[in-house]
């Protein structure tokens, strides 16, 4: 998953319900929640722009497996297609290096390079991008 969908599990949007119950039931189905460590760093930093407390986020982050960046996912972002902002072709570089089955975001440039790249995405409550 990428921030803008950890960020539905700690701001009230409305898509976070429809994040939560879609996120425990793949959890409850045995799917294993992975991010990049760069989803650490982001969602902290926007808990910290809204005033929300650091352990809202350590809540939500425990039940994600944060991996390591390895420096070929920031050459491979840097090499993908399309107009995705840095820390968006970062989250999909790591995502193609993990083979993750299903993508969950809701940054619709993300969603669209994410799909041309042949991974399945979801953003669970939102309109079909």
């Amino acid at each position: 998953m990428d921030t803008s969908a950890a960020l539905k599990l700690v701001v009230e949007e409305a898509e976070s319900g429809p994040t939560a119950e879609f996120l425990t039931a793949s959890a409850a189905q045995g799917a294993l929640l992975v991010a990049s460590m760069l989803l650490f760093t982001e969602l902290h930093c926007a808990a910290n722009r809204r005033g929300l407390p650091p352990e809202l986020v350590n809540t939500v982050l425990a039940g994600i497996n944060l991996v390591d960046l390895v420096r070929s996912d920031l050459t491979y972002a840097a090499a993908l297609p399309g107009r995705l902002r840095s820390a968006d072709a970062i989250h999909l570089a790591a995502a193609i290096r993990l083979e993750v089955d299903e993508l969950v975001a809701f940054d619709k440039e993300l969603l669209s390079a994410a799909t041309a790249a042949g991974l399945r995405s979801h953003s669970p409550g939102a309109e079909p991008h």
